[in-house]
């Protein structure tokens, strides 16, 4: 089974970990927007990629008693200029700055880790996320985009950039696509403004499923009065998905005993185990006919 996930953040992440037992060949395609944090420095001082997710979504895949893999993890404390930063980051700068391609050096880290599955940039050339407001004024990156108390009006990249072939012809080639969870505006809309990967998502043939949080976002995002998949859908200017896993149909499925820990997962964007139980449902034989979908909502 050929699976293709679209996100960033630690949605994306979570994603990858839960479908890591379920032994499919998983191709990700990870926002490259991020600038923030050891990201954001590592961005603004080196005119490089968002490295974050991508170093997240590697780390998720590969084996946790790795010693290369528990190094990677390790940020920084109390070193000066490198107080921050996680060496992960470090390692695909270095990787990135060899190769001249982030592409290639994702490629690298993910063999020297043992990571078979596929991590892919949304896109090798640094851009940024752009909002325009209802009174014409630009917000320009994530983090002051994150800040918003109105929903704006538009979103868009900074820049045309252009997905790494890999990309497109994994989502036009994939058995089952799917986008999110994650922050809607700054993890899920990124990679899906990208315009070869909007003309691969609308060519594909596979299941396009898009997975809600198990929460409300705490954003400018939840400040909108459409159901989330409607709201990409607008901003976005074509539909983007065949199925919805909706928030209540997440909690339907997953009818298993929960622990004290597992209910606290309401107060998170997404939880693991749920999402390891619900995709686990969603994938076996026969549980839906990819070919005759008519834009379902699960609920």
């Amino acid at each position: 089974m050929k699976i293709v996930c679209i996100g960033g953040g630690h949605g994306l992440a979570q994603m990858l970990l839960a479908l890591k037992p379920l032994n499919a060949h998983i191709t990700a395609i990870v926002a490259t927007t991020d600038n923030g944090g050891s990201t954001g420095e590592i961005r603004k001082n080196n005119n490089v990629i968002a490295l974050g997710d991508i170093r997240r979504c590697i780390l998720a895949l590969a084996e946790d008693n790795d010693l290369l893999a528990v190094m990677a993890k390790q940020r920084f404390e109390h070193c000066g200029q490198l107080s921050g930063h996680s060496l992960g980051n470090l390692m695909l700068l270095a990787l990135t700055q060899i190769s001249s391609s982030p592409t290639d050096a994702i490629t690298w880290l993910c063999h020297l880790l043992g990571v078979e599955q596929t991590i892919l940039p949304m896109s090798d050339t640094p851009v940024d996320l752009v909002a325009t407001l209802a009174n014409g004024k630009r917000v320009l990156g994530e983090c002051s985009i994150d800040a918003l108390k109105t929903v704006p009006e538009t979103v868009a990249l900074s820049d045309i950039v252009f997905a790494p072939l890999q990309a497109t012809s994994a989502i036009l080639n994939a058995d089952y696509v799917f986008i999110g969870p994650g922050s809607v505006l700054t993890s899920v809309l990124p990679p899906l403004l990208v315009p070869n990967i909007q003309q691969a998502l609308q060519k594909t043939l596979a299941c396009r499923v898009f997975v809600e949080n198990v929460a409300k976002e705490q954003s400018v995002a939840d400040l909108q009065p459409l159901s989330t998949q409607e709201w990409l859908s607008q901003l976005l200017g074509f539909q983007f998905n065949d199925i919805t896993i909706t928030t209540d149909a997440i909690s339907l499925i997953d009818q298993r005993e929960h622990t004290e820990q597992h209910n606290l997962k309401n107060e998170q964007l997404h939880d693991l185990s749920t999402l390891n139980h619900v995709l686990s449902q969603f994938l076996k034989p026969n549980y839906i006919n990819s070919h005759d979908l008519s834009n379902q909502t699960l609920h």
